[in-house]
């Protein structure tokens, strides 16, 4: 069978659904469709998905996002200034979907495409530029099966953590939150290095929203108060395996 750049696919033993990124000779690069995982895989390992698949995750992923706007607009009337985040993404397409959401649910925000290799290169400088309350650092990991502990054990968990240890030379983790990873990284790695949020404690999937819905948690949540981790789980698709996190206070201040 003859793929191209930006099929819908399935791996022959799986049911997450992929896009094709790239291919060479026989290897195809795909990334997650709803899901921030990366893989290089053998062009034999593939297949197509059906279409019925594909409209299950957009039916997924629009109720969550359908469930956070209707939450939203049961709030107090009081006049609230939300929390700012800087949303620094590996991935284009994933990007524009965290700043829709963002701009749906009425929450400042700015985004910016990165390689995840280039974050630590380029952080510094926009930060120095801009004043998020929150930063979120996302796009694509994969852990290898290999151990846990090794982090070259894992595509990007250690540029994820480069990032957060240039960050925490300026700001600490009251002042700035930040929320990073993707799918399967180093949590541990990258709580320690001053994250307030990560994934992925069990080392496995997160869907594309999950870091945007912490986020935006942390931005409509009042400065004087704790997050409510439990609440962020029943939007969080596979829940305290996807994302665990240190106890945070909120970046929403009340205007007098």
């Amino acid at each position: 069978m003859e793929f191209k750049k930006g099929d819908f696919v399935k791996l022959l033993n799986e049911k997450e659904i992929y896009i094709i990124d790239d291919i060479k000779d026989n290897e195809v690069c795909i990334k997650g469709y709803t899901h921030r995982i990366i893989k290089l895989v053998n062009v034999e390992d593939i297949k197509l998905a059906e279409k019925e698949d594909i409209e299950k995750e957009n039916l997924y992923t629009n109720e969550v996002k359908e469930k956070l706007i209707r939450n939203q607009s049961q709030r107090s009337k009081q006049v609230v200034l939300y929390g700012r985040i800087l949303h620094v993404d590996g991935d284009k397409d994933f990007l524009e979907s965290c700043l829709s959401l963002y701009k749906e649910m009425h929450i400042p925000a700015d985004g910016i495409y990165i390689n995840e290799p280039d974050v630590k290169n380029k952080i510094e400088n926009i930060l120095l530029k801009t004043t998020p309350d929150i930063i979120v650092i996302t796009g694509h990991d994969v852990y290898n099966g290999k151990g846990v502990k090794d982090l070259n054990n894992y595509e990007n968990s250690k540029h994820f953590i480069d990032a957060v240890r240039i960050i925490r030379k300026h700001f600490g983790p009251d002042s700035t939150v930040i929320i990073v990873g993707a799918c399967g990284s180093h949590f541990e790695a990258l709580i320690a290095s001053g994250a307030n949020f990560s994934s992925s404690p069990k080392r496995i999937n997160i869907h594309t929203y999950d870091p945007a819905i912490i986020a935006i948690k942390v931005a409509t949540t009042s400065c004087n108060r704790v997050v409510d981790f439990n609440q962020i789980l029943e939007y969080i698709e596979n829940k305290r395996a996807a994302f665990g996190g240190v106890e945070t206070k909120g970046k929403m201040k009340v205007l007098l």
